[in-house]
């Protein structure tokens, strides 16, 4: 599914209604500026468990050398 895309200012004007489609409906979103992505913006959830799978990948490395 292709992220919803939001300008800089889109994300100043409508901050609050975005990051609530974000967090209640978890859709993720890409941030733009003159065309260009700078971020994205993802469900809280989705990047805690990114980060959670990456810690255990990083740990079996270690545990494997």
């Amino acid at each position: 599914m292709e992220p919803k895309t939001y300008s800089t200012i889109d994300l100043r004007r409508q901050m609050g209604e975005i990051l609530d489609r974000t967090r209640i409906a978890g859709e993720h979103a890409a941030i733009t500026r003159k065309g260009k992505t700078l971020a994205y913006l993802v469900p809280a959830e989705w990047y805690e468990q990114y980060m959670a799978q990456q810690m255990s990948a990083s740990g079996a490395d270690h545990n494997a050398a």
